[in-house]
């Protein structure tokens, strides 16, 4: 579709009503509807829904913000602008004589104006471009296209916001809008606007829908207010039968959790100023209505005035589960189901966001931590080819540093453990799937990275990102911890890593190395050594915070390093570590023998566990350990993987990919009597079932990929 002949409403609109009529002697023989609505549209066609898909066109790097009025100074042009267009069948919805199409914008993410916590991120107000493309039985081609023949006017929609929520005055409801009876008088000719400086691309990702429906339970009927539970932490909204009076109002208000008195507890999704608040004003007829351009993150739910809650909907970008897992710990089965259900929660437009309500940005340091756990226990795959570009597109033009959130919308951060999104995602996508065409794409973004990341450096150090912005190394480690890693040493090692990441990646791609890789290995390494390791002791930054499990990663340290990892978590029983540490410390920990502390780790009824999240009721993972803040953010589940590569015992050959080489090795874990699980690879089902017998050992049944059982 061409990037030219867009149409708006007023700028005070947030939600115009477009409708185009069009005459029909006959049923073409095919009707394509090429279609962009920004921020996000809904399609009718003779007053028909004509697209299930929720949230459309999925959240791109729109065009510049070079000049917004930002928290973190944005100092260079980002490397690639697009907006998404759909391509609809509309044949189903056509008819012979009068045809009405109908679109209704939304703010979305391209007029978001009130959550200004990053900054000014505006990109224009609400637009509209089309094409229709019909094929007469005689092989004519008929276009019908946006222009000024396309009425508009205000909808009943009078504010929508992502974040906020939406108000409806049911009042200006027209029922019969876009369809042929419809009353026009008072509609006025589409504005004609210059086209966003942007590329138009043809959306191939999976859109958001509802997933499933949820009926709500009433917890409480007084003074006209309701309250509801949904039983389990969601993404989406309720559904509302609204029953009053001609101006009456009807608002509902969500959060995550209850006070003691049985109030709704704003404190997890943003607070009292961020509090997530539909409102519909009612037009004297029992009505069913729900917001239409936002979603919401929740368990719990109020409704105020003359309404009631009909049901909820479950909303989300389309990644259902292709893995099963159930052990004899109850803390692991809660884990995966919780991660599932959180994960599931926090995928929208193809961006798996941090959270559903007070964030909602893709930010990569969340995102790289669990691409390879969402790749391996759930259909992500067009979705993460999505992300993947939107990361591309998001690096700096001038730099090639990787921001902190993509598609770009500011944030903090750190240049290691979210700038390595660019060689991770790709990583894992060629691991799982067996597909190195992210990396192929991605190389060059790479390799400037890595170039980004050694202008950064002093004395072989990572010690500095952008100027004004966070320059971050471990995140949300326990807050009670005394001893806090430096970021210096944390985006160092992301930066070894991320080095010796490029070695593999030019194998894989057949390309040869670069001949700096080496020396800067060797350089970055010994500056860890020289500054972070006491060879007194063999513990890097004193042993704290898994520190030297970071070091041992990166092939630095001693045996005595090893030993002291061990003997510290033996002693401590505990995690005391942040997102990037927690995986890092685990998973040395099994791949050196130890499964039993890993274990022991991942199991422990400490302020610091997981089974403290269960124990205090939770369905989703927390942000943070004391459950602080959001308690529906994924990063933490990061370890999940763990439950298949090492309790279930799936293994791919070291240096193959896409599963076609795998064996089945469960770790031999004490404290857990069976365990069973399935994974839907790229290669075939496989299943795992192993249990002890009578004399305590291991006994493993698995079913392969591609076989029948």
């Amino acid at each position: 579709m061409k990037n030219w002949h867009w149409i708006q409403g007023d700028n005070e609109c947030e939600s115009p009503l477009f409708r185009r009529s069009f005459s029909l002697r006959e049923l073409p023989a095919s009707a394509k509807l090429e279609i962009c609505g920004l921020g996000y549209f809904l399609l009718y066609v003779n007053g028909r829904r004509a697209c299930d898909q929720e949230f459309v066109p999925a959240f791109t790097n729109y065009s510049s913000v070079l000049g917004c009025d930002t928290t973190y100074p944005v100092w260079e042009e980002r490397s690639r602008y697009r907006c998404l267009y759909l391509t609809i069948d509309l044949l189903p919805f056509l008819k012979t004589g009068e045809n009405v199409l109908g679109i209704q914008l939304g703010n979305g993410w391209y007029h978001q104006t009130k959550r200004v916590d990053e900054g000014k991120f505006i990109f224009g107000f609400p637009k509209l471009r089309y094409e229709l493309h019909m094929l007469t039985s005689e092989g004519e081609e008929v276009v019908i296209e946006s222009d000024p023949k396309t009425l508009w006017k205000p909808g009943e929609v009078t504010e929508n916001n992502l974040f906020y929520g939406e108000t409806q005055d049911l009042r200006l409801l027209q029922e019969d809008w876009c369809m042929e009876s419809a009353d026009v008088a008072g509609w006025k000719p589409a504005r004609p606007v210059h086209a966003p400086e942007t590329i138009l691309e043809e959306q191939k990702c999976p859109a958001d829908r509802v997933l499933r429906q949820i009926q709500p339970v009433l917890l409480e009927d007084k003074c006209g207010r309701k309250l509801y539970d949904c039983r389990e932490n969601i993404a989406g909204w309720a559904e509302i039968r609204c029953l009053g009076k001609t101006g009456e109002q009807v608002s509902v208000r969500y959060s995550e959790e209850l006070t003691d008195d049985s109030c709704l507890d704003f404190r997890s999704a943003g607070g009292e100023r961020q509090i997530q608040k539909d409102s519909y004003i009612c037009n004297g007829s029992p009505v069913t209505v729900r917001p239409k351009f936002c979603w919401h993150g929740f368990r719990y739910f109020e409704v105020e005035g003359a309404g009631e809650a009909v049901s909820v909907s479950v909303v989300g970008t389309q990644a259902p589960a292709v893995s099963s897992f159930r052990c004899s710990n109850p803390v692991l089965n809660w884990l995966y189901d919780a991660y599932i259900r959180t994960q599931s929660a926090n995928f929208h437009n193809c961006i798996p966001s941090d959270c559903p309500h007070r964030e909602k940005l893709g930010y990569t340091g969340d995102g790289q931590l669990t691409s390879e756990t969402a790749m391996l226990t759930m259909d992500t795959r067009r979705l993460y080819e999505k992300w993947y570009q939107d990361i591309l597109d998001s690096q700096g033009a001038d730099t090639g540093h990787i921001p902190h959130t993509a598609p770009f919308m500011g944030g903090g951060g750190g240049p290691g453990g979210w700038g390595c999104a660019v060689y991770v995602v790709p990583m894992d996508y060629w691991r799982v799937f067996g597909d190195s065409a992210l990396l192929e794409k991605g190389y060059p973004a790479i390799f400037r990275w890595l170039e980004y990341m050694e202008s950064r450096c002093e004395k072989g150090l990572v010690v500095r990102e952008e100027e004004g912005g966070w320059c971050l190394g471990e995140w949300c480690a326990p807050e009670a911890e005394p001893e806090k890693l430096p970021e210096a040493f944390v985006n160092t090692c992301f930066y070894i890593q991320g080095l010796q990441a490029l070695g593999q990646i030019t194998q894989i791609l057949h390309k040869e190395e670069p001949e700096w890789v080496k020396d800067r290995i060797l350089t970055a390494k010994k500056a860890v050594m020289d500054t972070f390791f006491d060879a007194n002791t063999g513990d890097f930054c004193g042993g704290t915070g898994a520190a030297n499990a970071f070091a041992l990663n990166v092939g630095l340290g001693t045996a005595g390093t090893k030993k002291n990892l061990v003997d510290r978590y033996r002693k401590l029983g505990r995690l005391d570590t942040g997102i990037f540490g927690t995986p890092v410390l685990l998973e040395w920990l099994f791949k050196v023998g130890e499964a039993d502390l890993a274990f022991r780790l991942l199991t422990n009824d400490n302020e610091v566990s997981f089974a403290n999240m269960m124990r205090s009721g939770a369905t989703t993972l927390w942000e943070k350990w004391d459950g602080a803040d959001s308690h529906n953010h994924p990063m933490f589940g990061n370890v999940v993987k763990l439950l298949f590569t090492e309790v279930l015992g799936i293994r791919q050959k070291e240096g193959t990919c896409g599963f076609a080489e795998y064996y089945v090795m469960p770790a031999d874990i004490k404290g857990l009597d069976w365990a069973q699980g399935t994974m839907r690879t790229a290669a075939g089902l496989i299943s795992v079932k192993w249990n002890r017998d009578e004399d305590g050992r291991m006994q493993v049944d698995s079913w392969e990929a591609g076989s029948e059982k």
